[in-house]
């Protein structure tokens, strides 16, 4: 559930790990499914490479917590659980859960007509409803698939922010479809929804998620990444591999490498949200995980918004706010994935055993997704659940 950008898509030592919190309850089961996890992240567990960072849950619990890897190759700083990762498209559920919030509070619906809060909507012949944006319905064209009109790529190398974005999917006068015939990705459809946010609320959205999500969630070192000139505690460098294969995907976008180093570093300049721009630790993001398990926060009408899912003139109905439901090895599971140069991130949950599990990558080559089905494949086979 990620879309890569497409010129990527071509393509700690012992002691600098982060903080570990295995559950004691039962040390002999604890030791065998940590020794295991741990083992999944062997060949990044030294001070020459980016690496990881992982949480499990279970109930209202940390299971195990680590970092692996380094932050920073430059300033060998290495990756620990407080380690601050942009998480791309797992963005996408908060900003599903301010439009729960709204609901809630009685001042959206799902059915509202968007272009009464974004007017240039209005130009289609269809109505475009905060549904068909939320469910990824709404026929618009996504910014990443069109050109932009400097001329430039949209490598997040070189700046561009929400307002270029919407407007360049803006300049197509005819939708991809009736809202609501077909389900697209499209990142577009959610940086419109924290526009709506901000109408709305009269508040940024950075603003809006800070007060009502992450300071009652204590998720004190999570923000919304709108300002590229703000100084982030504990920021984890993005890092790919410097293949020839990536080499020649930056050149096609108009950057130059050399041809020295394992690694290239790749710095996010672009300040665009709604569909990402969320940066956060494995730590806070194991509240928000939890949450879901206890419901203190927003109560079961919360809880039931976020997981709600809708059937429209497609077969696709699996997917609710922000979040899509799935099945893991005959397990129901609750997730999303995110990825971008030099980013790789997953949160799966298991509603019915009350497991959580977070995977954040600095390496764009992470598949954090496939670090975290491994993680679960582990947890069965070890009985945690």
């Amino acid at each position: 559930m990620k879309i890569w950008p497409y010129f990527v898509a071509l393509v700690v030592y012992l002691g600098c790990t982060g903080q570990t919190q295995p559950d004691a309850s039962n040390t002999t089961q604890s030791s065998q499914y940590i020794q295991k996890v741990d083992a999944l992240f062997k060949n990044f567990n030294h001070k020459n490479s980016p690496g990881y960072a992982i949480v499990i849950t279970k109930g209202d619990k940390i299971l195990y917590k680590k970092g692996y890897g380094m932050a920073n190759l430059e300033y060998d700083i290495p990756i620990g659980t407080q380690s601050v990762f942009s998480i791309a498209s797992v963005s996408k559920q908060f900003t599903g859960a301010a439009i729960a919030l709204l609901i809630m509070d009685g001042k959206l619906s799902l059915d509202d007509d968007a272009s009464k809060y974004i007017p240039k909507l209005k130009k289609y012949p269809y109505t475009i409803q905060v549904k068909h944006l939320l469910y990824n319905t709404s026929g618009l064209q996504d910014y990443i698939r069109l050109p932009r009109s400097s001329g430039k790529s949209w490598s997040t190398f070189n700046h561009f922010d929400i307002e270029e974005a919407i407007a360049t999917s803006f300049k197509q006068d005819t939708l991809l479809f009736k809202p609501g015939k077909q389900w697209n990705y499209c990142n577009v459809n959610f940086m419109l929804l924290s526009q709506i946010v901000e109408k709305v609320t009269g508040k940024k959205f950075s603003a809006f998620l800070k007060e009502r999500i992450f300071k009652p969630l204590k998720m004190n070192q999570t923000l919304v990444n709108d300002d590229i000139t703000n100084i982030v505690k504990n920021r984890v460098m993005p890092y790919n591999y410097r293949t020839p294969e990536n080499i020649n995907a930056y050149k096609q976008v108009g950057i130059k490498l050399n041809q020295q180093g394992k690694f290239i570093q790749h710095w996010r300049t672009s300040p665009h949200y709604g569909g990402s721009g969320i940066m956060t630790t494995v730590e806070d993001l194991a509240k928000w995980s939890i949450n879901f398990y206890s419901k203190k926060f927003g109560g079961q009408q919360f809880y039931d918004l976020m997981h709600k899912t809708l059937k429209f003139e497609h077969s696709r109905d699996n997917q609710a706010f922000g979040l899509y439901i799935g099945n893991f090895n005959g397990r129901q599971i609750v997730a999303w994935d995110g990825g971008a140069a030099g980013i790789s991130s997953q949160l799966m949950r298991f509603p019915k055993e009350g497991i959580g599990i977070v995977c954040l990558s600095n390496l764009g080559t992470g598949r954090a997704s496939e670090k975290v089905n491994q993680i679960a494949d582990i947890l069965i086979a070890e009985g945690v659940m």
